[in-house]
């Protein structure tokens, strides 16, 4: 049978307990608030009237501002959570990477957890007993396998659950932000093997604010806000449709509404670097974020030093535009910068980065809030 997911006019609502809001003037009147009035309890809907069907060979993105109900469609999806109305339908083995930590026993030893794990994600105990091996292994912890999960830091938990939870191909993937998980040299296993896992699923679902990563990897999407599905179609409109959004929304707040600010990843490359004479340098460049804004002023930083542009010149990047599906193209950038004693690009060292800043002709306060790091790729002499 072939493997697919069919929602239709799913609903999801949980209860909620709610406190009255009121003053306190010291502690006794907090106590005597919280024993003589207790919070109130109401019903939420986090989910309304969601339909869509998902086949064989898709693989959906599910786009969305923070709160939208990302996570919480994938957890129905997963069956953690059930409908309160509407159907859901489910064919083919499910492996759902939400939380590495689910099902692990602090008390319980490294070994006995593989088969916590393993029975709490539907793996037969005759089976994960072959396994306990080559879980060990992968996740480096052969040295620990009787020691209590309560003594293993952190970075070793994450791997464990990341290997028990990647053990097996499914039909089906579910995952909440591409995972990652250790140091270097375990990022670099574990990202080989998501990409075979994702490569063998015949349905893929991921949740990500990481737009790049989402048009590398799905072909369809849906927009998600505030529970409901505004857009359902190929990944490319899909991330137009999410832009535009967010782009309303921002407009919403520069009007003083109260909707809540968005937070963004900043992404994009150097791809080029010429030196035009008198320690000057043309830098040229894109740069946007996963809400499709662009900068608005460019920061040089050589050797641990700033050095704002002399000249930016925003630059039409359809290409960029097209393939990330953002609403704005003008997000390529051509800048001219000074750099006292340095005769070509072999003077400003191998870690140039460059920043983008909120607005122009604004410092360095600005600069620092864009939250973004160009390393480049690229020089020309």
């Amino acid at each position: 049978m072939s493997a697919h997911i069919r929602v239709r006019n799913l609903q999801l609502e949980v209860p909620a307990f709610m406190q009255r809001d009121r003053d306190s003037t010291g502690w006794l009147s907090t106590f005597l608030g919280a024993a003589f009035d207790p919070p109130r309890r109401q019903v939420v809907r986090l989910l309304d009237n969601v339909s869509f069907d998902i086949r064989e060979g898709d693989r959906l993105a599910i786009l969305g501002r923070n709160g939208a109900g990302k996570s919480t469609l994938l957890r129905v999806l997963n069956g953690v959570y059930r409908p309160t109305r509407g159907s859901l339908e489910v064919s083919g083995t499910c492996q759902a990477l939400l939380n590495l930590s689910l099902g692990l026993n602090n008390e319980a030893t490294v070994r006995e957890n593989i088969l916590l794990r393993g029975v709490a994600m539907g793996l037969p105990s005759s089976f994960l007993r072959t396994q306990i091996g080559p879980i060990l292994s992968f996740a480096g912890l052969e040295q620990k396998a009787s020691h209590r999960l309560r003594t293993l830091s952190s970075g070793q938990r994450m791997r464990l659950g990341f290997a028990i939870s990647t053990s097996v191909q499914h039909d089906i993937m579910l995952m909440d932000e591409w995972v990652g998980a250790g140091d270097q040299e375990f990022m670099t296993k574990a990202k080989e093997r998501m990409r075979d896992r994702v490569g063998g699923s015949k349905i893929v679902v991921l949740a990500s604010h990481s737009v790049g990563l989402l048009r590398d990897i799905c072909n369809k999407g849906i927009v998600l806000e505030r529970g409901r599905v505004l857009f359902a179609g190929d990944i490319t409109s899909a991330l137009h449709r999410y832009h535009t959004l967010v782009a309303d929304a921002r407009e919403q707040v520069a009007a003083g509404s109260e909707e809540e600010e968005v937070t963004a990843q900043v992404y994009g490359t150097i791809e080029a670097i010429e030196h035009i004479g008198d320690g000057r340098f043309l830098v040229k460049g894109w740069m946007v974020d996963t809400d499709g804004g662009v900068p608005g002023s460019l920061s040089l930083e050589v050797h641990g030093h700033r050095h704002l542009a002399d000249t930016f010149e925003q630059v039409n990047r359809r290409d960029v535009a097209n393939h990330l599906g953002l609403i704005n193209s003008r997000c390529g950038f051509h800048a001219v910068f000074t750099v006292a004693g340095a005769s070509g690009p072999a003077d400003l060292g191998g870690d140039v980065r460059v920043l983008g800043g909120v607005a122009p002709g604004i410092g360095d306060a600005a600069l620092r809030l864009a939250k973004v790091v160009l390393h480049a790729v690229g020089q020309e002499a």
